[in-house]
């Protein structure tokens, strides 16, 4: 794997995390009700040893957790976690990103349907809390309580520019 990012910085952390492609598969498969070690080996083409150390780098960090479905043997499943789940938004942004951009009209492989409705999904876009969709322009990133004195740094001189 990569070198990990050093950057006080939640996008750091989260690539430090989940920021490799089959790590990030692994999650799909897990959004789409895929479990079984087999089954994610199979949808996403990774070698088993990848597999078995990237679940264990996922189980880790609370991402993942290990079950044992005993049904014939040994055998385990793999299920999202709370904070794995709480990826889901993440990755239909990413869906949605990638039909819009990646595929021709009307070429999309893969859709984001309400369930109730029927109907595709709108794009996840930032809102306020009254649920106004915020336009790019009127977001501003701004130092948090733990930014690092690099970051302060960073940001000053960003706002000297």
């Amino acid at each position: 794997m990569a070198r990990e990012h050093i950057q006080t910085c939640p996008i750091a952390r989260v690539l430090n995390l989940i920021g490799d492609s089959w790590t990030l598969m692994i999650i799909r498969e897990a959004l789409y009700g895929e479990t079984r070690f087999s089954g994610i080996q199979y949808n996403t083409g990774i070698a088993k040893n990848l597999l078995i150390s990237r679940l264990n780098k996922l189980i880790e960090n609370g991402i993942f957790e290990k079950i044992d479905a005993g049904d014939s043997g040994t055998r385990y499943e793999y299920h999202l976690t709370d904070k794995g789940r709480s990826l889901n938004s993440v990755m239909m942004a990413m869906h949605q990103w990638g039909n819009e951009y990646e595929f021709e009209p009307g070429e999309a492989p893969v859709l984001l349907i309400d369930k109730k409705t029927g109907e595709e999904l709108l794009p996840i876009r930032p809102q306020r809390a009254n649920g106004d969709v915020i336009n790019d322009d009127d977001i501003v990133v701004a130092l948090g309580p733990g930014a690092s004195n690099a970051t302060r740094k960073r940001f000053s001189e960003l706002r000297n520019l």
